[in-house]
């Protein structure tokens, strides 16, 4: 459950407990006086430690749900950008100017696919300036790319989850 603390802050008429716009602000329990009778308990939101099934969780870190700081960040936007290349190939095309054939023709490559979006990743960097010294391609900063034009819908209408056929 989320907005907790947002929810105490505007029942109290302060801004007692700590709010942000992403989960996991509250860190540790807290007790916030509301009036002289009433008390009210901020806690930390809870994510269950075990998912049914590894896309779940990818799920939910992809949208941010579960903290950025408990992730490896490239991990993420990488098994973000491979589920993207293969559903919606296209808007990684036009949004980071990338020819679309060559794409489609690196994605055939099963056999060196976790290569290729590697590659992919680099030439994103590369469009979006993401260089370090030695004009290196700085991996985290990529990552950070891929995931906020995701999660800010930047990247085009997506939906991580389809109806069974």
């Amino acid at each position: 459950m989320s907005g907790k603390s947002s929810f105490i802050n505007r029942v109290s008429k302060k801004t007692t407990a700590k709010v942000g716009n992403k989960p996991g602000v509250t860190l540790k329990k807290e007790w916030i006086r509301v009036s002289k009778n009433i008390e009210l308990l901020d806690t930390p939101g809870v994510l269950w430690p075990k998912f049914e099934s590894e896309d779940v969780g990818l799920n939910l870190a992809f949208t941010g749900t579960i903290k950025d700081e408990i992730l490896d960040k490239q991990e993420i936007a990488f098994f973000l950008l491979k589920y993207l290349l293969n559903n919606y190939v296209e808007l990684i095309a036009n949004k980071y100017s990338l020819d679309l054939d060559e794409l489609n023709e690196k994605m055939k490559n099963s056999d060196n696919e976790n290569e290729e979006i590697l590659e992919i990743m680099e030439q994103i960097g590369r469009k979006r300036g993401a260089l370090v010294s030695g004009g290196k391609v700085d991996k985290n900063k990529v990552a950070e790319i891929l995931l906020q034009d995701f999660r800010n819908a930047r990247i085009g209408k997506i939906t991580l989850e389809k109806a069974p056929v």
